[in-house]
């Protein structure tokens, strides 16, 4: 409806009390008042009573005070219906109706009430400014009228006096609302033998010109008198004249008694037939054929019954609870599984993306995880707010639409008020059940999706090929419930989008356990007809406990999610650091020269593979503290010293640039050797463990972990558990043996120092053949010392030929192996397959390539996919040799498998660890647990 235009507005300038000191009246009215209210000036008089214009200082509104100007002894009566009208308005309590604040009695007995101050004048004014009214505007304005005589008729009150200048226009609410019931009769109730009336027994009261037959008639008034004068309003509103041609006063009371009203299109052409002819019914002669004020009302303004005030009291915090909550939630839930959902779905190398990825994925885990944590405060608020409802008796359905409604207005549709009017009752029942289920299912899609996400990975989370289950399940239910909730609403929106207006009002109440008996009764009324009902009261203790279970599922949920992500970004961070490391690693090596692995010392088939690796061992013991023996490590029995390596001065023995001091020392040899020199010689010779490293150099190739590890072949062991051989004083000793070399050639024992020589190429070339990269950067430095001592005995033999074939062989060997390597998973599987790497290099690189599956969540989520198995079937058959070697493959494959728990357990594994193997027991297997236990071995 179209809103009327500010007409007849009173300045409400407050003006002092000194304007008004010669008024008797108003001096006493406001010495009665005191500083509850201060008078400003008056506004109006009528035959019994003035109103003033006055400001409530604690509310801070205007008000308007209406008080009897006539002593009580000077007219009974007057000060009779004076009482009447502020009873009578008291009474009704109707938003169409001038609202009464308070009332009271001057010393004389003269009495005031304090009521609504409506700014926007009267429509008698507005008629006379402005002249008729739009016919929207005329029919919001019966419609309100109707209102409000409805409601004054359901408690036996006829107004008796309805005309423009009664009808005020309240700019605040913009509304029309009724005043001046100053000769309003109280119908008579069962029992009584006559109406309660102000005015003696047979006498006509009202205005003439708007008075019903039979009150023309002095006859008993009924509410349908009001709809005469309703009826006669809504001529003079929509034309500025009455249904009846007259000319006089004498003529008006014939036309009421006996004329037929024309008809409003005689007068205008814009009129609808359906509101002509409900005013041509509301003129009616006979009472009986007028509509009641209740029909007018819904008529004129659909959904203008009584309204039912909403929320419930005591429920005005849960309104709308739903949908405030429901955002923290979703926000986290998008923010913990997006990410996730977005790395399983697609097929990448993360360990390519590094740093950027990883930090991506935990900020977003951090961030869905702090978002979830907010959404938990605000369910505990929510659970404190149904306590208090269960506490006051409310039903579960009155409840769940309370918490349901976003736009305040589930009373107006439980009452069929405002756009709800025209609506049926069974329509109204669809519309309340929309609401309750769209809230739920939007509030619950992103817990629910959570909670699927868990359901698929415990269900079948250990199959690879339950990935894009777990994508489609989670997308599904989020988006899924999403959008159904969201068209959920379309029916709503597009029923009452061309009649839907917004006047939610929110009232204030206090004693709110008083209120919720009282507000059921009103529910009782507006909602018969309709399923649900109020619904069975709630009891606090299951509130408390449903909303405790929810709460602990949803973060037990986000915890493992959350968990998830934290190791996927440690094993993005750690296979990243370290295969970019490993790439660089062997970058550097494939550039070293292995041609001079040809002049090793010829094999002897006497001397078995576990032999030279127990002699390496042994060689190996003379060094430095080894750590603490794994679990499943073979006891040695060696009784070697400790070996400390000797360096000379530089000046004993001068060297040209990067030349080992012992070969230096071998071409001193050549030509004779100082007494200091040999003593320096003798001593750095005498290495403990020499005959074994001779030993060791015979072989054909050395079982380092063979002879290390003390496992039955075909029993898996946890990669934690297996030990690691660093054979780093094998250099020293190398170089022990190159000393004693010098001292061949200072002896002229040219074949022993020829074949010492080779012992130490033997011996490097064995090492870059072990697994692990330190191994084979250790095999590098001793084969080069082995090249360099034998290139220097050519030479201080005088085999210069010999030598210059030797370095020959380096170069073209070198020159045939530039390789280039890349970063990533494709670029560990190329240098795992290429045979110009050294075979201990290629081992290694079965270790990052494992750890890739850390960094993927697809693996670590569903099981380790068919790449990962062929990468691991190639390791262990073809560049595993023995069965030591392959048990170090199938430990690495067991861990991202079945996950055989390790003996010795990591100190300080901290809570990641601990959450991860929650997130195993969701998942299935230790692949988080181990992943996690990796990520902090490496970090340390």
């Amino acid at each position: 409806m179209q809103r009327l235009s500010r007409v007849s507005r009173q300045s409400v300038t407050s003006a002092p009390i000194s304007t008004l000191e010669h008024d008797a009246v108003a001096v006493a009215l406001q010495d009665a008042l005191g500083t509850r209210v201060i008078l400003i000036r008056a506004i109006g008089e009528g035959g019994m009573g003035r109103v003033y214009l006055a400001r409530d200082p604690q509310l801070k509104r205007f008000v308007a005070v209406k008080v009897l100007v006539q002593s009580p002894t000077a007219d009974a009566e007057a000060h009779a219906r004076f009482q009447r009208e502020a009873q009578a308005i008291a009474a009704v309590s109707h938003p169409n109706v001038v609202a009464i604040y308070g009332v009271g009695e001057l010393p004389d007995g003269r009495p005031y009430f304090i009521m609504q101050y409506v700014s926007g004048g009267s429509m008698a004014e507005r008629l006379a400014s402005s002249g008729p009214l739009p016919v929207e505007m005329a029919e919001g304005v019966i419609g309100d009228v109707a209102a409000a005589l409805a409601a004054a008729h359901r408690r036996g009150i006829v107004h008796r006096d309805v005309k423009p200048a009664n009808v005020l226009w309240d700019e605040d609410t913009e509304r029309a609302t009724v005043s001046d019931f100053g000769i309003a009769t109280l119908q008579a109730t069962d029992g009584d033998e006559q109406d309660v009336r102000i005015t003696g027994s047979g006498m006509a009261v009202g205005s003439p010109a708007y008075m019903s037959p039979e009150q023309l008639l002095t006859e008993p008034v009924t509410p349908k008198s009001d709809i005469y004068a309703l009826g006669l309003l809504g001529y003079e509103l929509l034309t500025t004249r009455g249904p009846y041609v007259v000319t006089s006063p004498s003529q008006v009371v014939a036309a009421h008694l006996r004329d037929k009203p024309r008809r409003l299109s005689e007068i205008r052409t814009d009129i609808p037939e359906s509101l002509q002819e409900l005013l041509l019914r509301c003129l009616s002669k006979e009472p009986s054929e007028r509509p009641s004020a209740e029909e007018v009302m819904l008529a004129m303004t659909p959904g203008a019954a009584e309204p039912l005030e909403w929320p419930p009291p005591g429920l005005e915090r849960l309104r709308g609870a739903l949908w405030r909550l429901m955002s923290m939630p979703a926000v986290g839930v998008v923010f913990l599984l997006a990410p996730l959902l977005l790395l399983v779905s697609i097929e990448q190398d993360f360990s390519e993306s590094m740093v950027s990825g990883a930090l991506l994925l935990a900020a977003c885990s951090l961030l869905g995880f702090a978002a979830l944590v907010r959404g938990a405060v605000r369910v505990v608020q929510l659970g404190r707010g149904l306590g208090q409802a269960a506490r006051l008796q409310y039903g579960t359905w009155t409840i769940a639409e309370v918490i349901s409604d976003r736009r305040g207005d589930t009373g107006s549709l439980i009452a069929g008020t405002r756009e709800y009017g025209s609506l049926s009752p069974d329509e109204r029942t669809r519309l309340r059940m929309l609401r309750v289920v769209r809230a739920a299912l939007l509030f619950l899609a992103a817990p629910l999706a959570l909670l699927v996400a868990i359901i698929v990975l415990v269900a079948d989370g250990s199959r690879s090929a339950s990935a894009m289950v777990f994508v489609r399940a989670v997308w599904f239910t989020l988006l899924g419930l999403g959008v159904i909730g969201v068209l959920l609403g379309g029916f709503e929106h597009f029923r009452l989008a061309k009649i839907r207006h917004r006047r939610a009002e929110r009232p204030h109440k206090t004693n709110e356990a008083e209120l919720a008996p009282a507000w059921y009764a009103a529910f009782d009324r507006a909602s018969e007809g309709q399923r649900p009902g109020s619904g069975e009261p709630i009891s606090w203790v299951r509130v408390a406990m449903a909303v405790s279970a929810g709460a602990l599922v949803v973060a037990f949920c986000a915890t493992v999610i959350l968990t998830m992500s934290i190791v996927t970004v440690s094993g993005q961070l750690v296979a990243g650091v370290f295969g970019t490391g490993q790439m660089s690693y062997l970058g550097n090596l494939s550039q070293r020269s292995i041609g001079g692995t040809s002049y090793r010392t010829a094999a002897a088939d006497s001397v078995r593979p576990l032999d030279a690796g127990e002699a390496l061992l042994a060689v190996s013991s003379t060094g430095a503290t080894r750590e603490a023996p794994s679990p499943v490590e073979r006891h040695l029995h060696w009784d070697y010293p400790r070996w400390r390596r000797v360096t000379p001065p530089g000046e004993l023995f001068p060297k040209p640039g990067e030349m080992p001091w012992t070969s230096a020392a071998i071409l001193a040899a050549g030509h004779g050797l100082t007494t200091p020199q040999r003593e320096l010689l003798e001593r750095s010779a005498a290495h403990p463990a020499r005959d074994e490293f001779a030993r060791a150099a015979t072989a054909r190739s050395a079982d380092v972990y063979g002879a290390l590890i003390a496992v039955p072949d075909g029993r898996v062991i946890a990669f934690r558990d297996f030990p690691l051989a660093r054979l780093f004083s094998l250099r020293d000793a190398a170089e022990s043996y190159a000393a004693m070399i010098a001292l061949d050639v200072a002896d002229h024992r040219a074949a022993d120092a020829e074949r010492h020589a080779r012992d130490i190429i033997s011996v490097g070339t064995q090492l870059l053949d072990l697994p692990f990269l330190n191994n084979n950067v250790v095999g590098f430095e001793v084969l080069d010392n082995g090249v360099s001592a034998l290139e220097a005995v050519y030479i201080a033999l005088g085999r210069e030929r010999d030598a210059r074939t030797l370095l020959d062989t380096v170069v073209a060997t070198s020159r045939r192996r530039r390789v280039t390597l890349r970063n990533g998973v494709v670029g560990l599987q190329r240098a795992m397959h290429d045979a110009r790497l050294v075979r201990g290099g290629r081992m290694e690189a079965v270790l990052p390539l494992m750890l890739s599956a850390c960094a993927d969540p697809r693996q670590l989520i569903f099981g380790v996919d068919d790449q990962h198995r062929a990468n691991v079937r190639y390791a262990r058959d073809s560049l595993a040799r023995f069965p030591s070697e392959r048990l170090w493959v199938d430990a690495i494959d067991n861990m991202l498998t079945s996950g055989t728990q390790a003996t010795n357990e990591i100190e300080g594994g901290g809570v990641l660890v601990e959450f991860a193997r929650l997130a195993d027991w969701v998942v299935g297997g230790r692949r988080f647990e181990s992943c996690a236990e990796l990520s902090g071995q490496f970090r340390n």
